[in-house]
């Protein structure tokens, strides 16, 4: 591990004392637990946390769940079902040291942060630069296209120059993805996140995922860099805490970005040159409900790119809000009418990867400015 600082003036700097982030909503509430009928008995809600989980709920004919610290309680259950959780207070701040202001740049492998890491162990990079006026409070993890070693670290670079904690980590993408059983695709892809068994294609440890390495590299930055206050975005569990989460990809990562919204709700997904995963059958995942709402996803694509078609295939599978629009066209401007289907007219594979070319639609994506 090494941590290595550039110091200069980020782009949007207006000095060196930065605020810290505002804090995220409070989460779902917690189910209540208790039985369906009989007597009153007593249901488990979620766990009272500052994350914004719900508090316990208590199922006495009635009784609602009580609230997390800060959030409302919940409603009453009946006949003797556990009343739902109580919504969970507001997180806390994050709280960054600005004293030094420099981009921090610290690169480790999975494997000096597990011994049981047996795959992909390249080396990952997390970027904090305290040298911009405000923080997002918010982290991007970057996917990179397939075989390629962690990033894209332009995109890496571009959310960190912005305000966002990032971290650009290493996964499972030296496969195939492209085949006949629309089951397939989703089902790689979340084994390479989860690390469970879900489809033959490929074979990926627990230390080998997404969010096991995210996690350990969360708790890795806690420790070595406490500065940059990457615990924020850790449970008190130690798992991550999605909901300040924002996962980007180009490519295959695209892909995988939009399949892990699908699973768990993140703050937002920004797929570049993707998702796909339409060629040659149009993949289950692609229509099913989804944890992140469609509404903080977002999609763009090239139009020379060869897999354009696809990619639109893609939106209108998982229901991204709006029409098609060109952002790169004379008079197209931010919030390019609200859509989050959003197309470069002279663009290809690689351009919708590039958004220091493209800033204004980049910077719309990954909700900027801020609020």
């Amino acid at each position: 591990m090494r941590i290595t600082a550039w110091v200069g003036c980020a782009w949007w700097a207006l000095g060196c004392v930065a605020c810290g982030g505002s804090s995220s909503d409070g989460g779902p509430p917690g189910a209540g637990g208790g039985a369906a009928t009989g007597t009153a008995t007593t249901g488990t809600g979620g766990a009272a946390a500052t994350s914004g989980v719900g508090g316990s709920a208590s199922g006495a004919n009635g009784a609602g769940g009580a609230g997390g610290a800060g959030g409302a309680n919940g409603a009453g259950g009946t006949n003797g079902a556990g009343g739902a959780g109580g919504a969970g207070g507001a997180p806390r701040e994050l709280h960054v040291d600005t004293s030094s202001p420099e981009l921090n740049e610290i690169r480790f492998k999975p494997s000096a942060l597990d011994p049981e890491v047996s795959d992909r162990d390249l080396e990952q990079v997390a970027l904090l630069d305290t040298r911009v006026a405000r923080f997002a409070g918010k982290l991007v993890v970057t996917l990179s296209g397939s075989s390629q070693p962690p990033g894209p670290l332009d995109l890496t670079r571009f959310v960190a120059a912005r305000g966002f904690h990032a971290f650009a980590v290493a996964y499972k993408n030296d496969y195939n993805i492209v085949q006949n059983d629309p089951d397939t695709f989703g089902d790689a892809r979340l084994e390479a996140f989860d690390g469970q068994d879900h489809t033959a294609l490929i074979e990926v440890a627990r230390a080998d995922s997404i969010e096991a390495r995210l996690a350990k590299a969360l708790a890795h930055l806690k420790e070595v860099h406490p500065q940059g206050d990457w615990g924020y975005f850790l449970e008190d569990d130690g798992s991550p805490r999605w909901s300040v989460i924002i996962f980007s990809g180009h490519s295959h990562g695209a892909s995988s970005a939009a399949r892990i919204g699908k699973v768990v709700r993140l703050d937002r997904v920004v797929s570049l040159a993707g998702p796909r995963d339409t060629n040659p059958v149009s993949a289950t995942w692609l229509s099913e409900p989804s944890a992140t709402p469609v509404d903080r996803m977002f999609g763009l694509t090239g139009e020379r790119d060869e897999q354009h078609r696809d990619h639109l295939k893609a939106f209108d599978l998982i229901g991204l809000p709006g029409e098609l629009v060109e952002v790169d066209v004379p008079g197209a401007a931010p919030p390019y009418g609200g859509s989050h289907r959003l197309a470069l007219e002279d663009g290809d594979h690689g351009a919708a990867g590039n958004c220091g070319a493209h800033v204004a639609v980049c910077e719309t994506m990954f909700g900027l400015p801020l609020p």
